[in-house]
């Protein structure tokens, strides 16, 4: 070690930040003088190797060093490198903030010419240190280095550290993928037929609409040399046979998973995650020793979270040795017991251990490990602490997956209390949660959008819904959550629909675990025949989208057929779905709540839900290019609506009539159809629904040579959408102006109306418009003929490859791509260069990525160079 230069340079860092070596002696827990002495090594006194590091991290933390550069600079002159910090310290706060001069590990530059940088993890960044795990972080790390490993499950009990453990494991191997290293997080997936979508999700990639996802996922799959870690597979073991599939198929794929049980697969590497060290209950406790064990470690640093006077002293080291050890050492059970330390000494946190029985107990099912039945305990110890009214809503707090706000609990608290003629029992909503935020037995995510978000852990809420099946609860409280979500479905709808658009995308797209379970739920009940019941003491009734029937229902304590409430909830969303681009999902959902078998003689409200999911789901089916079958879908609702004599019902399918007509190129019958629709539903009555009919009746206008009635509808349609402020709707009519100026060769306008269009979609993140607008630039950039006839074909060309490289992600197969005209427009561009030289084109625009897409076309449509010169 060059301790003058050392000494010199953290010298210089803490004046330059205005500290002085006093106040870092003070931090260090040294006297002044000693640090002094240590620092100019005199005498015996010298730095040791910790005192380095801690040296470092303060430095870090009064950002007197900036750059991981200046802290490597440090250890070298120490005469040190980076190893002597932990992989996860660097991961963590205070070294974390550090900036990285050269381009992080987990960015890689995709396209040299672009110097493009991509992401390529998806990992959550950690909040705490990784602790007593280090050298199972490098034996797992060992074996995906070894090339006949490919498929680790990490296995133990609920609570012993697995997906923290393969996480920081995961973030030390992003380097190693030339793909990357992507987190599916399956806690919220119940159905193992979900796997393959959710993996796609998680990768931003949608199966093409004629593969199912799973072949989807292994074509895309198939030459990427990519790690994926699926967190929480017990929910779905069944599913194990998909992964079997994807890594048959994929030779450089490899696979970490964490589950409770192993999958018993061939090929697969067991490994087993032990809980933490544990104090030995016959050696004396000496401070120094239990210092050194993983669980005090983790157990002190979770105390220090909440009381930062707590120290390991003479005085509390043989109860806490006893904590750590009556929990068997598994992190869960240390972070509860740690959470108590508030409010108790470790003494009276011993004895209500003690008092709890929280020894192993037996019991359980016979097929559990036995630490699994020592976290149920713990857990339920936990829970025993809890007063009846804590209890209570904790349990039912159990029934709602992945985030939920704070409304959310309100709405439950003051339906619930109701529905049971009783008070609240004086405990708001907010104290509820303050108090098991406390009590480490809720999540605090962090903020967004500027709204706050709570979760469960998985194991707390396994425990949660088995205390509600136990106090015969369950029923109730699901109902109550599908009925809770099918409104907030309904309102998030028409609000995609106004000016608060994002917010109410951002808030589906924070719940959608929810919504999911609420339409697992209603679809499990529904094909039991069964009710849900409703809950209207609270709740007024709410206007639902294009149907009079259904905004005009009253609901009864009886509440609702469970088949109109999966039928509503899957039709409410897709829009949501539309939007984000999840067609397939979409269907998926529909599909099944219509597959459901009704009575023709079911009530209103039955028949109109099923009207309104047969509109919604022949628009997909359209969207899909499969136009008679949705043309069939949306003729059975037309005949539910006009049975049910619901004009806003009608009006809706008509709208969709209509686009499977004009993709039919049967204009007239797509006019007839629009203007029936607007003539029962005028404009005062549904702004919107008018407009989005008045849209389609210039659309098809213009395809009839009537572009002055073209020119009209669209400024006027896009006055409405702007004045109800949807700016989606908005963008859809420059989209389609866009569209069909090119009839009347106009391209230079063709081209900026859809680049507006394209803008606004970007904004909004509206996936299907913006891939249509992209299809659209492309025809208009190979018609406008410039610079050259073939240079536009070229263009044109690569345009279309990024086009389709989209339509293949989001499932989308628009009508153009068999209508004969457009078809006939794209062959005259195409011939004007040899199929080699169009084939190369598109491919090029293929690889691109959405945003690159983008660009190409701004620059293309704006007659600029490919790339920035």
């Amino acid at each position: 070690m060059s301790v003058e230069v050392f000494s010199k340079s953290v010298q210089r860092y803490l004046r330059n930040r205005g500290y002085t070596q006093q106040q870092l002696a003070s931090e260090l827990g040294l006297h002044p003088k000693v640090l002094s002495r240590k620092m100019h090594s005199s005498g015996k006194a010298h730095l040791t190797h910790r005192e380095v590091q801690h040296i470092i991290t303060i430095l870090a933390g009064w950002q007197a060093i900036t750059t991981r550069d200046e802290a490597l600079h440090l250890l070298t002159e120490a005469g040190l490198d980076a190893t002597i910090f932990d992989p996860s310290e660097w991961l963590a706060p205070p070294l974390n903030k550090l900036v990285q001069e050269e381009a992080p590990t987990f960015f890689l530059s995709h396209n040299t010419s672009r110097h493009a940088r991509l992401l390529r993890h998806n990992l959550p960044a950690p909040t705490t240190r990784l602790i007593g795990r280090k050298k199972d972080v490098a034996r797992l790390q060992q074996l995906f280095e070894r090339r006949e490993i490919r498929l680790v499950t990490l296995f133990g009990p609920g609570g012993s550290g697995k997906t923290r453990l393969a996480l920081f494991a995961a973030a030390g191997m992003v380097e190693a993928f030339s793909q990357g290293v992507w987190l599916v997080s399956l806690a919220g997936v119940s159905d193992p037929e979900l796997v393959p979508m959710s993996i796609l999700q998680a990768l931003n990639i949608t199966p093409t609409p004629d593969l199912t996802p799973l072949a989807g996922l292994i074509a895309y799959l198939r030459d990427k040399h990519m790690l994926l870690l699926l967190d929480n597979f017990e929910h779905v073991l069944a599913a194990k046979t998909a992964v079997d599939k994807m890594l048959v198929a994929a030779p450089d794929l490899k696979v970490l998973i964490t589950s409770r049980e192993v999958l018993h697969l061939y090929g697969e590497y067991e490994f087993s995650v032990p809980p933490l060290e544990i104090p030995d209950p016959r050696a004396e406790p000496k401070v120094t020793r239990l210092a050194q064990c993983a669980s005090v470690r983790l157990f002190l640093e979770r105390a220090q979270a909440v009381r930062p006077d707590f120290t390991l002293d003479d005085s509390n080291a043989a109860s806490v040795a006893q904590i750590c050890a009556r929990v068997d050492g598994l992190p869960l059970a240390l972070e509860l017991a740690a959470a108590r330390i508030k409010v108790l000494s470790s003494s009276a946190l011993l004895e209500q251990l003690t008092q709890s029985g929280l020894a192993i107990l037996t019991g359980g099912a016979s097929n559990l490990p036995d630490r699994q039945q020592t976290l149920l305990n713990t857990i339920e110890w936990s829970y025993n602490l809890l007063t009846p009214v804590e209890q209570k809503w904790f349990r039912r707090l159990g029934v709602l997956t992945g985030n939920w706000t704070l409304e959310v609990v309100a709405t439950m608290m003051l339906e619930l209390d109701a529905c049971e003629e009783r008070t609240s029992d004086a405990l708001t909503p907010v104290d509820l949660l303050e108090r098991l935020v406390d009590k480490s037995l809720l999540i605090r995510s962090p903020v967004e959008h500027g709204q706050m978000y709570f979760g469960m852990l998985s194991t707390l809420r396994e425990y949660a819904l088995e205390q509600l099946a136990a106090h015969d609860e369950l029923e109730l409280v699901r109902d109550w959550h599908a009925f809770y979500y099918l409104r907030q479905a309904e309102k998030a709808e028409l609000g995609l629909r106004g000016p608060q658009q994002l917010n109410w995308r951002d808030r589906v797209m924070a719940e959608r675990d929810n919504f999911r379970a609420a339409l697992e739920w209603s679809l499990q009940r529904a094909r039991e025949g069964r009710r849900i019941r409703g809950f209207v003491s609270t709740t007024p009734n709410w206007k639902v989208a294009n149907s009079r029937i259904l905004s005009a229902q009253e609901v009864s304590s009886a509440g609702l057929s469970a088949l109109e409430l999966c039928l509503r909830l899957a039709a409410a969303l897709r829009h949501y779905w539309e939007w984000q681009g999840h067609m397939p999902e979409a269907r998926h959902w529909l599909n099944a709540a219509l597959a459901i078998p009704f009575e023709e003689s079911a009530e209103r409200t039955v028949l109109a839900a099923r009207a309104r999911a047969l509109s919604e789901t022949g628009r997909l089916i359209f969207l899909q290019n499969q136009k008679e079958a949705a043309l069939k879908l949306v003729e059975q609702s037309m005949a539910l609506w006009r049975q049910l004599d619901d004009k806003h019902g009608l009006a809706g399918a008509l709208l969709h009539r209509g686009w499977v007509a004009h993709g039919m190129a049967e204009y007239e019958v797509a006019q007839q159809a629009y203007f029936e629709g607007m003539e029962i539903l005028p404009l005062n009555e549904d702004p919107w629904l008018y407009g989005q009919l008045l849209l389609h009746v210039g659309d098809a206008a213009a395809f009839l040579s009537d572009h002055e009635q073209m020119h009209a509808c669209h400024a006027r349609c896009r006055e409405i959408f702007e004045q109800i402020g949807d700016r989606s709707a908005v963008a859809d009519v420059w989209k389609d102006h866009g569209g069909l100026l090119m009839l009347e060769s106009r391209w230079d306008e063709s081209i900026d109306c859809l680049l507006k269009s394209m803008r606004l979609c970007y904004e909004l993140s509206q996936k299907e418009y913006l891939t249509t607008g992209l299809d659209f630039v492309s025809l208009a950039v190979g018609l406008r003929e410039k610079p050259d006839p073939i240079t536009a074909s070229l263009h044109s060309a690569k345009i279309q490859g990024a086009a389709n490289h989209v339509m293949e992600m989001i499932g989308l197969n628009p009508w153009t791509e068999t209508d004969p005209f457009a078809q006939a427009v794209r062959q005259h561009i195409r011939s004007r260069v040899s199929e080699q030289e169009w084939e190369a084109a598109w491919s090029a625009g293929h690889e691109l990525t959405l945003e690159e897409g983008i660009e190409l076309a701004y620059r293309l449509g704006q007659g600029l160079p490919e790339e920035a010169g």
